[in-house]
C-alpha cells in the first residue's frame, strides 16, 4: 500500500477531530458545530465519514440537523467515554481511517441518491453540475468515476426517476425529478433518517423499490419486443423499414431465435441492395455473419464478413471495419488459422482507436491467439491491458472472464516449473528430492488443470 499523501493525512486528522468531538459530546455533533470543527474541507470529509458509516445524519422535524457517532465510529477509540484522547490513540485512529478511506467505495444506491439530491435540491441539474458535485464532495472515492456517474444517470432516467427538462439550444439540457424521483428525494431527507437506521435497511428498501420498477420494465419490454417482432408499423418508407428489420434481427439474436434473425437480415440485405444503401447492406451482412457464427458455421460467417470487408474498402467507417475484422479474425481462430486471426485482431485494434469497448474485446482475442501459440507472456500482456479497460468501464462479467484466463496462465507456468523440478530431481537429486518433487507435481495435477485455449473469442455485435 502506498503511503498516504499530506493531503490524505490532513483529511484523516480532520476526521479524528470530528469523531472525537462527537465522542466527547454525547456521541452527537450539530451541523453548525461540524462547520466550526471541519473548516473548508468539511463537506468532502463528512461525505466520506457517512459513506464509511462512522457517522449517521439525523434529520427530524422541529430539531436542528445533527450527526451521531455510530458504533463503528465509537469502536475506533480505546477511550470510549469523554476522557482526553492520547497522542498514541489519536495517531492509531488517524492511520486506521486513512487506510479505510483508501479502500472506501460508494455503493450504487448511494451514488444514485446523491444524483437525486443534486437534482432535487437545485430543482434541475445538468450532467456537468452532477459531475462537479461528485468532484467537489466525493473525490477519489471508488464507484464515483465519470463513467459510473453517467451509468447511474442513465439508469435513473431509464427507470423513470429523472427526466430531461428541455432548455434552449444554447444551454445544456437539465435533468429534473419525476414524481417517483421526488418520493425518493423526500424519503431520504425525512422518512429514511427516522425509519431506516442502517445500511442494511437502506439496501433492503431500495431493492424492493428497484425490483418493483424492474418488474414493470420487464412487462413493458416484453410488450415492446412482441410488437417489434411481429409487426412493422404502417406508413414507413422503404429506408425506414430497413432499420426496423435490423432491429427485429437483433432482437431475435438476443433471444437466440437465429433462424428468425437470419430471415430479417436476408430481407434487409435484399432491400438495401435495391436501394443501393451501402451502410444498411454492411449491417445486414454483418448480422448474417453473426448468426452463422453463433450456429458454428464459421466458413459461412467468414464469407459474410469478407463481403463486408470488400464493401468497406470504398465506404469509410473505421470503427465498423474494426468490428468486421475482429469478427473475421474470430472465424479464423475457430478454424485454427491462429496466425492470420492474430494479424486481423492487430489491425482491428489499430482501427479501434480510443474506443475502450472495442479495444478491450480485441485485446482479449489477441490474448487467446498468443495463448494458443504458447506465448504466455504475450497472452498475459494482452489480457492485462484488456482487464484494465474492462475495470475502467466497470464491466464485472468481462473482468471475471479475463481474470480467469490470467489465473490459468499462472497455473500453466507453475505446472511447467514443477515438471522441470521433477525432471531435474530425477537426474541430479536424492531420493528425498525425487519423492518431494513427485508429490508436489502429483498434487498440482490432481487439481485438473484447465486448458487455456478453451475460451471462445469475442465477436462485435
Amino acid at each position: 500500500m502506498t503511503p498516504p499523501s499530506s493531503h490524505e493525512e490532513r483529511d484523516a486528522e480532520l476526521m479524528v477531530d470530528i469523531l472525537d468531538f462527537a465522542r466527547c459530546h454525547g456521541r452527537k455533533i450539530l451541523k453548525d458545530q461540524m462547520k466550526v470543527v471541519g473548516g473548508e474541507r468539511i463537506q468532502t470529509v463528512l461525505q466520506r465519514l457517512l459513506i464509511g458509516e462512522y457517522l449517521e445524519r439525523i434529520e427530524k422535524k422541529d430539531i436542528p440537523v445533527f450527526y451521531t457517532l455510530t458504533s463503528k465510529g465509537l469502536n475506533l477509540f480505546e477511550e470510549r467515554l469523554t476522557s482526553q484522547l492520547s497522542k498514541d490513540s489519536r495517531q492509531h485512529v488517524a492511520e486506521t481511517l486513512a487506510n479505510a478511506m483508501a479502500e472506501l467505495e460508494a455503493k450504487p444506491w448511494e451514488v444514485m441518491f446523491h444524483i437525486i439530491h443534486v437534482i432535487g435540491k437545485s430543482r434541475g441539474a445538468t450532467t456537468g453540475d452532477i459531475e462537479e458535485y461528485f468532484h467537489t464532495y466525493l473525490p477519489e472515492i471508488k464507484g464515483t468515476s465519470r463513467a459510473n456517474i453517467y451509468r447511474n444517470i442513465k439508469h435513473l432516467r431509464m427507470k423513470g426517476y429523472i427526466q430531461y427538462k428541455k432548455r434552449s439550444h444554447l444551454d445544456q439540457n437539465q435533468y429534473r425529478l419525476s414524481k417517483k424521483g421526488e418520493e425518493i428525494f423526500y424519503m431520504t431527507k425525512i422518512d429514511a433518517t427516522r425509519n431506516l437506521r442502517t445500511a442494511e435497511e437502506w439496501d433492503s428498501t431500495l431493492k424492493e423499490v428497484f425490483k418493483s420498477v424492474a418488474d414493470q420494465q420487464k412487462e413493458d419490454d416484453s410488450a415492446l419486443f412482441y410488437v417489434m417482432e411481429h409487426s412493422i408499423p404502417e406508413g414507413l418508407d422503404v429506408s425506414q423499414i430497413v432499420w426496423v428489420l435490423y432491429n427485429q434481427g437483433a432482437l431475435y439474436e438476443l433471444k437466440n431465435n437465429l433462424d428468425k434473425a437470419e430471415e430479417s437480415y436476408v430481407r434487409m440485405e435484399g432491400i438495401c441492395e435495391e436501394l443501393e444503401d451501402t451502410r444498411g447492406r454492411i449491417y445486414a451482412l454483418k448480422g448474417l455473419g453473426n448468426v452463422s457464427f453463433k450456429k458454428e458455421k464459421y466458413t459461412v460467417a467468414e464469407q459474410y464478413y469478407k463481403r463486408c470487408q470488400r464493401i468497406l474498402q470504398t465506404f469509410q467507417d473505421t470503427l465498423l471495419l474494426s468490428d468486421v475484422l475482429n469478427n473475421l479474425g474470430s472465424c479464423l481462430y475457430m478454424k485454427d488459422d491462429v496466425d492470420e486471426a492474430l494479424a486481423l485482431f492487430c489491425e482491428a485494434l489499430t482501427l479501434a482507436g480510443s474506443d475502450m469497448s472495442r479495444r478491450a474485446s480485441t485485446l482479449y482475442n489477441e490474448g487467446l491467439c498468443f495463448a494458443r501459440k504458447e506465448d504466455l507472456d504475450g497472452a498475459r500482456t494482452a489480457w492485462e491491458e484488456s482487464l484494465a479497460l474492462y475495470k475502467e468501464m466497470q464491466e464485472p462479467v468481462d473482468m471475471k472472464k479475463v481474470e480467469y484466463n490470467i489465473r490459468q496462465i499462472d497455473r500453466k507456468q507453475k505446472g511447467d516449473y514443477l515438471e522441470k523440478a521433477y525432471r531435474r530431481a530425477l537426474e541430479m537429486g536424492t531420493s528425498q528430492d525425487i519423492e518431494r518433487s513427485y508429490r508436489e507435481l502429483s498434487e498440482f495435477q490432481m487439481n485438473d488443470l484447465v486448458a487455456l485455449t478453451d475460451s471462445l473469442p469475442e465477436s462485435s455485435t
